[in-house]
């Protein structure tokens, strides 16, 4: 049929059934004259399109559900918990994703002729295309980036859903992420030419043990693992017994005081090979390599590791009685570690290191805020004393990376909402998020010059002091409002980078500020400029780390340079 015939159906706009069309989310053929015919399977898809995108699903998600990369119980699942952070569970929108959700309902709402239309893009070309995959906690996301143009051209985000847990440990099923990073990685290759290379990076600290194939023997045993922690039958912790027979502190949830649990309570598999980061093995899974080669950025995440030699501490490890024939190979070199169908695959980048290049593109000059659950200011420098709430971490080309992390973070403001959203609750309203409430009176609070309560938001305690705790300070009479302690607590967040910031030896002229929670809070943004007395501008890509992931992909190929000891990107070359 005609797109004529296709609009009256749909009661979609030509110019969105084109664009749809371009976007690849349907493949039209063309009669012997050069018209275009639509099928009945087009008209189909773009109903649900439609349906889709009147809820404010993306188009690629709705591609990735399309072409069988997820499901549709998927694709509402996340649109649903996007919504709740934006507008809470009685919005009109969750209600529809609701309906949708209810398959029977699913078919007569494809015939509702009264959605509205979203976005309406005109197409664009591309250029020399490079692919980023993130390998994270919960999602497995994926970027296209257009070098030639030097912009983002498609981004992606997939929940895996793949924990396994129980009181102490933290465990995620391989194979399931393994399984989503392929499908995602493949429907880009299919979808897009051009690909010149392919970055990997993903969730830093956690390991999963491998046969002589490879093969992963284990679950994923993460960062959040707690097992290091547990008091054992001599009245010790494994990160206690560690610090006391090599003299070094290692957090739980490294891959190394994780192994050295197994080890001391005969949990380590027989006949393994070694172990790796999840984002390794992804790697070795799409290059068919067998053994394990690892950047040191990711190395020095599992703990016990010289940042200076760029080596693990062998004398530490012989004093656990570590068999060393298990530790993966470790490079500070940018190379490639094989091919993905015909594609050069870079060595796996650690997430912060790939965050921080996704989002700065000038490091000589900027630091990096970045605000999400949690918070962390980096920049880029040489070898340096790191101070005890600053941590050192392994960069590229012999660069470092100083770290600040605040325990609490943007987890801080989420508290805050619970807080009112509970009083909500209690006064007899509707249990909805109460962001654009809170927002409202922080935006009236700032313009209006409010100093606001003094608020210490190291809820969590700080690296140096665990058992430290928040507190509200400067209460008085006329002060003590609910705009005064909002306010109190944006500039709390910010007062905590600035102080671990302090404690840097370079400092910088311009402030990168990413996360989300800085997008959806133009105040927040304005206070980390004014608590840093420099200009401050937002990161402008979606999935920072996958971007960086694919950056870094197209130095190592030698597609894009970076300037003035690699602090300058310039584009293709």
């Amino acid at each position: 049929m005609k797109i004529n015939d296709v609009e009256k159906i749909t009661g979609l706009t030509q110019k969105a059934i084109r664009l749809y069309e371009s976007k690849g989310l349907i493949t039209v053929c063309r009669d012997s004259n050069g018209y275009r015919n639509y099928s009945p399977e087009n008209v189909e898809a773009l109903k649900s399109i439609k349906l889709f995108r009147s809820v404010g699903t993306s188009i690629s998600d709705i591609k990735l559900y399309l072409f069988g990369v997820i499901s549709i119980d998927e694709l509402i699942d996340k649109r649903r918990a996007e919504i709740l952070k934006e507008s809470g569970k009685n919005s009109e929108n969750y209600l529809i994703c609701e309906k949708i959700a209810n398959k029977a309902s699913f078919e007569e709402m494809l015939y509702q002729p009264d959605f509205s239309e979203g976005e309406e893009l005109g197409a664009e070309g591309h250029g020399a295309l490079c692919v980023g995959i993130d390998l994270g906690t919960t999602t497995v996301s994926a970027v296209v980036y257009d070098l030639d143009r030097r912009r983002q051209l498609e981004a992606y985000a997939v929940p895996h859903n793949s924990y396994i847990c129980s009181d102490i440990y933290s465990e995620q099923d391989v194979g399931v992420i393994l399984e989503k990073a392929e499908k995602l990685l493949y429907h880009v290759i299919d979808t897009y030419s051009d690909i010149v290379s392919i970055g990997i990076t993903g969730q830093m600290h956690g390991i999963a043990y491998i046969d002589k194939n490879g093969h992963p023997v284990s679950n994923l045993m993460n960062w959040q693992d707690k097992r290091a922690d547990r008091v054992l039958d001599g009245g010790k912790s494994t990160c206690q017994i560690i610090k006391d027979k090599t003299g070094n502190n290692i957090s739980t949830g490294y891959g190394l005081a994780t192994h050295y649990y197994n080890m001391l309570t005969d949990r380590v598999p027989v006949d393994i090979a070694g172990f790796c980061s999840i984002m390794d093995l992804f790697a070795m899974k799409i290059c068919g390599i067998q053994n394990a080669l690892i950047h040191t950025s990711v190395a020095s995440s599992l703990g016990l590791f010289d940042i200076k030699s760029g080596c693990f501490m062998e004398e530490k490890l012989s004093l656990l009685e570590m068999d060393k024939a298990l530790l993966p190979r470790v490079t500070g070199n940018s190379i490639t570690v094989g091919e993905c169908r015909g594609i050069p695959v870079a060595i796996p980048l650690g997430d912060n290191q790939a965050s921080f290049l996704g989002s700065v593109s000038c490091n000589k000059d900027s630091a990096l805020v970045n605000i999400g659950t949690g918070s962390q200011i980096s920049v880029a420098g040489d070898f340096c004393e790191a101070g005890a709430d600053v941590e050192l971490r392994p960069f590229i080309e012999g660069k470092y990376l100083i770290c600040g992390s605040a325990l609490c973070g943007g987890f801080a403001y989420s508290m805050l909402e619970e807080f009112f959203r509970s009083y909500a609750v209690s006064a007899g309203l509707q249990d909805e998020a109460q962001y654009k409430i809170i927002n409202k009176l922080a935006t009236m609070a700032y313009e209006n010059g409010e100093t606001g309560l003094d608020v210490d938001v190291s809820f969590f305690g700080k690296r140096s002091d665990p058992h430290k705790r928040g507190s509200i300070k400067n209460i008085d009479r006329q002060g003590f409002t609910p705009s005064a302690l909002i306010i109190g607590v944006l500039k709390g967040m910010c007062s905590e980078l600035y102080e671990l910031y302090e404690g840097f030896a370079e400092k910088k002229k311009h402030i990168v500020a990413s996360g989300g929670a800085v997008r959806r809070n133009e105040v927040l943004k304005r206070l980390i400029g004014d608590t840093f007395g420099v200009p401050i501008s937002l990161s402008t890509v979606k999935e920072e780390a996958a971007t960086g992931a694919a950056l870094f992909s197209a130095f190592v190929t030698g597609k894009i340079k970076y300037e003035n000891g690699f602090s300058e990107y310039i584009g293709s070359i």
